[in-house]
């Protein structure tokens, strides 16, 4: 009787140790839900963090090219001879002779233009000759610039080489690609006539033109459609155009 009442505790206790096959299988699903579900938040958490950094790297580039075109319409317009704008009177010169009045000249670095369908602006300023600023009043082929939209590409172009634009990239089409480029020119004159002394009739009105350059520039990352940024920048142009009008 005890040798079978022992054998009978010995099957008993081999028959509770260890897992049956349920409970193994059972097991292994919850192992791979879990997993599964961690593997999905690592995989999200990968996809948000590279889109994040996307994000970041086109609105730099983007920033990057609006502070270069904003820094170029801070110069547009500028005359390397301000005075020739301007209405001298008669003076003595240090010789015994007078010198004739001079009627102001138009600014040749005034055109504020856009072409291309809309998109493409021009501009002017006055560039260094010798060290100095050019006070001929002759546009160079240097003093010629503009900016434009190519091959979701923008180019700044920077003077003429044999008469042809000199186009420069100013954004990396391997990281983001243009998809739009908006110049718009604003303009408001100004009539100037009670600061000419000119008879009724006897001479036009002079005008001077304020102007303001509203620019819209919109990229998309090159490896993923979903990245889209939109930046708009407005620059008033400093050198406003008087045109001439007193004698």
């Amino acid at each position: 009787m005890r040798l079978k009442h022992r054998i009978g505790r010995q099957l008993a206790r081999r028959t509770q140790r260890g897992i049956g096959l349920i409970e193994l299988m059972v097991g292994i699903t919850v192992g791979l839900i879990v997993t599964a579900g961690a593997a999905l938040v690592a995989t999200r958490q990968i996809t948000e963090h590279r889109r994040l950094m996307l994000e970041v790297q086109i609105q730099q580039d983007l920033r990057v090219a609006a502070d270069m075109i904003q820094q170029e319409m801070r110069r547009a317009g500028f005359r390397g001879a301000p005075a020739n704008g301007t209405w001298e009177p008669e003076h003595m010169s240090n010789a015994p002779a007078t010198v004739p009045a001079r009627a102001p000249t138009p600014n040749p670095y005034a055109a504020l233009t856009v072409s291309g369908s809309g998109t493409v602006l021009n501009y002017r300023y006055a560039g260094f000759l010798n060290g100095v600023p050019n006070g001929t009043d002759v546009v160079q082929d240097s003093e010629q610039f503009a900016v434009k939209v190519s091959n979701k590409t923008l180019y700044l172009q920077k003077g003429l080489i044999n008469g042809q634009p000199n186009w420069q990239p100013i954004t990396d089409p391997d990281t983001v690609e243009i998809i739009a480029f908006t110049p718009v020119i604003t303009s408001e004159q100004i009539p100037l006539d009670d600061l000419c002394i000119c008879p009724a009739g006897g001479c036009a009105p002079a005008t001077q033109t304020l102007r303001r350059v509203d620019i819209t520039i919109q990229g998309v990352a090159k490896s993923d459609a979903a990245v889209k940024r939109t930046l708009t920048i407005s620059e008033k142009i400093r050198a406003d155009d008087i045109g001439a009008g007193c004698p």
